[in-house]
């Protein structure tokens, strides 16, 4: 069986998220302020992996474009080739009671009186203080939807999420969740981040009755949006490896997405600042598909990475690449966060 991309990362410490303050977009005059990787702010970046009946893991990413006191625009990308822009409402962040599942071309860009990244406010509060809320999800292009209610099953539980290159542990508020009834029925379980003015979506199931796989999505990391070069840079001087993450490829393929432009430019200005580094880049995958196809399929990524580099100004001679497929994980290939772990870009410095 094929697979699809690398979400590029390396496990490093893990720390608490708890120091982490995110801003009220509702409150004028905050929205623009940048507090923390997670507060909803220009050139934040949600990276996320996903699985539903079209297939197994793909990737995709939110690129916030604009944030005022207003409305929050988006963009969106994923390795199947969707790339769309949605609007979202700042005052419907903070009540609305309706959550859209996923991104279409066919679908508005402003879908008034719901949320797209997480759930309200005042379903998060509900949650906290009675134990439930109800929710009503929109779950195709056709704008198809679905009543319901989420029950609180765990609270003050925390999971890990990349954040800005290190795992940290978040604070979530687990639900599960049961909508429609007979033949247009789903149950779900979802781990909503525990804060009042950012009630992010962080993990979710849902299995529909008249779909055979589940909808399985997981962010898999957040950035700033700024430039990684530095931490690139002393960790290349110090330890000599680096793994890159937030490289995309097209679905199934060694073709890297145009996100992926910003951390080539890193790398290949590191290399310009250290003209006497080499560099082997080393693809790895997780174990989805056979240990051959993974191997030939991360082979072909890394020696993609390199040609880009080169593309940047910097000799090949520099450069030599390998693929591990599967051979070298990081995690539990047997989880979503797992494989998201796995799938990865391995810099490593081989100047003596």
């Amino acid at each position: 069986m094929k697979r699809d991309a690398y979400a590029l990362r390396a496990r490093t410490t893990v720390m608490s998220v708890l120091a982490l303050t995110v801003i009220s977009v509702g409150s004028p005059g905050n929205a623009q302020k940048y507090a923390g990787p997670l507060a909803p702010h220009v050139g934040a970046q949600l990276d996320y992996a996903f699985a539903n009946r079209y297939g197994p893991d793909a990737e995709a990413r939110v690129t916030f474009t604009n944030v005022n006191d207003n409305t929050i625009r988006i963009d969106y990308s994923s390795t199947r080739g969707l790339f769309v822009k949605r609007e979202i409402s700042v005052a419907d962040r903070e009540f609305a009671k309706t959550y859209v599942l996923g991104y279409s071309a066919k679908m508005p860009q402003a879908i008034p009186r719901a949320t797209s990244l997480g759930i309200s406010s005042t379903a998060l509060l509900e949650l906290r203080n009675t134990g439930h809320t109800q929710l009503r999800i929109v779950y195709d292009e056709k704008m198809s939807a679905l009543d319901g209610k989420l029950t609180v099953k765990q609270k003050g539980i925390k999971i890990p999420l990349i954040i800005e290159n290190q795992i940290q542990d978040v604070s979530v508020i687990q639900a599960t969740g049961t909508f429609g009834s007979g033949t247009k029925s789903g149950t779900g379980e979802f781990f909503f981040a525990d804060v009042k003015e950012n009630p992010l979506l962080i993990q979710s199931t849902i299995q529909f009755s008249w779909e055979q796989e589940p909808r399985v999505e997981r962010i898999v990391r957040v950035t700033a949006g700024a430039s990684m070069k530095s931490a690139m840079e002393q960790s290349l001087a110090t330890v000599r490896k680096y793994d890159v993450y937030g490289i995309h490829f097209d679905f199934d393929k060694a073709t890297l997405r145009p996100s992926a432009k910003a951390l080539i430019k890193d790398i290949a200005l590191t290399l310009k600042n250290n003209p006497n580094w080499t560099l082997q880049i080393n693809g790895h995958t997780d174990s989805i598909g056979t240990p051959d196809y993974n191997l030939k399929l991360s082979a072909q990524r890394a020696d993609s990475v390199a040609k880009a580099i080169v593309k940047e100004g910097i000799k090949a001679d520099r450069l030599t690449t390998s693929g591990f497929g599967a051979t070298k994980p990081k995690d539990d290939n047997a989880t979503l966060q797992g494989r998201a772990l796995n799938r990865r870009v391995e810099l490593l410095r081989t100047d003596k």
